[in-house]
């Protein structure tokens, strides 16, 4: 699955992430001027009122979801029912809305959460919910799919608590957006141990509070231009399985993007090591899938063509200088014959 990173600079913002079947959008928010909207963009000097999170996301998708759920199909819902998804052909399938907070969350979280309520009114949203059947009995299924899916991320991961909205309370019955978990913390916050009593877990982050958990890929992996070290396979695969068990799903971001074939050598090793979500700026490539093979054939062959034309070089060099030695000893020794006179 693939995730539209920096979706907003494409010609078409959430169209084109869809028909190239990513199931993942993201946007940079921040708050307008006087705080009372929510403008999409990679910086403050690239922000405009015309590109606001509403016009570019929210109502698009409601535009969507509305038309795969018409009114007559859709009117008489209930809370255990689930909403169509975008994808016409796979309708089960969940968009996942990665927003990047990148003023204080305190002020911007609240009204994301605000903004999205068209779609929380339609239950178009993927949810935490405790719902009673009748009083002092609950169902015990407490995560209900949806279209979509609301992922936190940047300054909210830090400050946690602004998801709990509107209050504490009601997010401790009802929460319909989650959180991007901390990859690289993540074996080390949440651990699984056998111990002579048995399993124990500690869990700092759940399915219950956040869906992804993403890391930079420079940072945590590092430059793998000559292949993945044994150090560095044993360090991804370590993060998925942690991931995994924790139903988390794992996102690397700050790929690798050039050249071509390093770049889709990366993609082919974290899609059969089993990642989550591919992050992706080339959405044509993706789509079609046809990633450049043999990167690490074509690597050894142009170390070893390297290797090999530097010590034909030397081998040259060398050749040359006991050729040029040998020339100056035989003028020098024609210089030292005494010159016969007649």
């Amino acid at each position: 699955m693939c995730h539209s990173h920096n979706d907003y600079w494409r010609e078409y913002p959430l169209y084109s992430a869809l028909a190239a079947g990513c199931t993942g959008i993201e946007a940079d928010v921040w708050l307008n001027e006087d705080g009372t909207d929510l403008l999409v963009g990679h910086d403050r000097e690239t922000l405009s009122p015309e590109r606001s999170l509403r016009k570019m996301y929210i109502e698009p998708l409601l535009d969507i979801l509305n038309i795969m759920n018409p009114p007559d199909k859709w009117s008489n819902f209930s809370r255990t029912d689930r909403a169509q998804g975008v994808f016409r052909s796979n309708p089960n399938v969940t968009v996942v809305f990665l927003l990047d907070v990148k003023d204080d969350a305190h002020k911007t979280w609240p009204l994301v959460m605000e903004q999205l309520q068209p779609l929380r009114d339609k239950m178009y949203l993927y949810r935490y919910e405790i719902i009673e059947t009748s009083p002092g009995f609950m169902l015990k299924q407490n995560m209900w799919p949806g279209p979509v899916t609301v992922v936190g991320t940047g300054d909210l991961v830090g400050k946690r608590w602004a998801n709990n909205w509107p209050n504490a309370a009601r997010y401790a019955y009802y929460h319909d957006a989650f959180l991007d978990a901390p990859l690289d913390r993540l074996p080390d916050e949440n651990t699984i141990e056998y111990h002579s009593d048995g399993w124990s877990a500690s869990v700092m982050w759940d399915a219950e509070d956040a869906y992804y958990t993403s890391v930079s890929f420079q940072q945590t992996i590092g430059s793998v231009r000559t292949g993945f070290s044994k150090r560095q396979l044993e360090t991804l695969r370590r993060q998925i399985e942690t991931a995994r068990w924790s139903k988390l799903k794992t996102r690397y971001w700050d790929l690798p993007s050039w050249p071509i074939s390093y770049r889709d050598y990366v993609w082919e090793v974290l899609s059969r090591e089993g990642v989550g979500m591919l992050n992706i700026d080339d959405l044509a490539s993706a789509e079609k899938r046809s990633w450049t093979k043999g990167y690490m054939r074509d690597m050894i062959l142009m170390v070893t063509s390297s290797i090999f034309i530097f010590l034909c070089s030397v081998a040259l060099g060398w050749y040359g200088y006991r050729a040029m030695k040998r020339q100056m000893e035989r003028l020098t020794a024609a210089q030292r014959q005494p010159i016969m006179l007649e």
